[in-house]
């Protein structure tokens, strides 16, 4: 839950709008009605605004005159043109994950809802994100016609910017280990999809030679999962097997057995499992079984993680 901050109405400070916004979502979430809202306000104002709140107490009758009185009293004046000019030239910050410049430019959009398009706030999230995500969402424009889509596809590919970040950052730090299963007889080989297919044009679906050359590229392979055909991400780095919930609702399977607690992921982020189902992985013909997490707010939708891939002594040429 985001803290709100006390605000005192002095200039460069907090928009009165923004702020608002943020007290009542407090307020929705402790369930407080209109009295307790307007005696809570007085604890999140500070300065100025809490002496003229203090002033003005007595002729609240209700929260709605409450919140009306502070817009009209701390709302900067700012004319429209001004406004959709700031708006179209939002830019995520050096230090700025990518979450936090989405939600600012919800934010401001809100503001102006009634002069802008869905698809023009795509346009400013396209054009204010930093360079090293852009690639990808050109790439992916075209099935992007939603602001939670593009969320969507920027947090994943940031996700997996920050997993090669971290492969990399461990070779350059520890000494050189074997490959991976390298001594164990393999039940299973993968080999990674290309969307671009190959170089000689005989092989349609893109499939790569196995290779001693080192990369870092994710790999992603198509799997059938309970007889329907995924793509999943196979990831050393992830303990365990984890499945979006809302996969379940295109593929057959058993009753989930439900359980919940939070997992931290890769980037530092919690994930939230409500749940572990059984699935039935069939690579290439080959069946397997694992017990998966089941979560609310994975980044892709099915991650193939070391339990799967020791309990399979699975070997993926990279």
């Amino acid at each position: 839950m985001k803290k709100v901050t006390e605000f005192s109405g002095e200039a460069n400070e907090l928009d009165i709008d923004e702020w608002l916004f943020d007290l009542n979502n407090l307020f929705s979430l402790m369930k407080l009605q209109g009295e307790t809202k307007i005696l809570e306000t007085m604890g999140k104002l500070t300065g100025p605004a809490l002496r003229w709140y203090q002033e003005n107490l007595k002729s609240f009758t209700n929260w709605s005159d409450a919140e009306k009185a502070l817009r009209d009293r701390f709302k900067e004046f700012t004319s429209d043109s001004q406004l959709m000019q700031e708006f179209f030239y939002i830019h995520q910050e050096e230090n700025q994950s990518v979450i936090s410049f989405y939600k600012n430019v919800l934010r401001k959009y809100r503001k102006y809802r009634q002069f802008i398009t869905e698809q023009q706030v795509i346009t400013v999230l396209q054009n204010g994100v930093k360079n090293s995500l852009k690639e990808h969402l050109i790439r992916n424009e075209k099935e992007i016609k939603k602001p939670e889509q593009w969320s969507q596809v920027v947090r994943e590919e940031e996700y997996i910017q920050k997993r090669i970040q971290q492969q990399i950052n461990v070779l350059h730090h520890e000494p050189k280990n074997p490959p991976f299963f390298e001594h164990t007889l393999p039940t299973a080989t993968i080999q990674p999809t290309s969307t671009n297919g190959s170089d000689d044009g005989d092989d349609p679906c893109g499939a790569k030679k196995s290779s001693t050359k080192t990369t870092f590229a994710p790999i992603f392979v198509e799997i059938l999962c309970n007889n329907t055909l995924q793509k999943a991400l196979i990831d050393t780095g992830s303990a365990i097997t984890i499945i979006h919930q809302h996969l379940l609702n295109d593929i057959s399977h058993e009753k989930l057995m439900s359980k919940t607690i939070n997992h931290l992921s890769a980037n530092c982020s919690t994930l939230n499992i409500i749940g572990e189902i059984s699935l039935e992985i069939n690579v290439n013909g080959i069946k397997t079984t694992i017990i998966a997490d089941v979560t609310t707010n994975l980044v892709t939708n099915l991650i193939l993680g070391s339990d799967w891939i020791q309990s399979n002594n699975v070997y993926s040429y990279t």
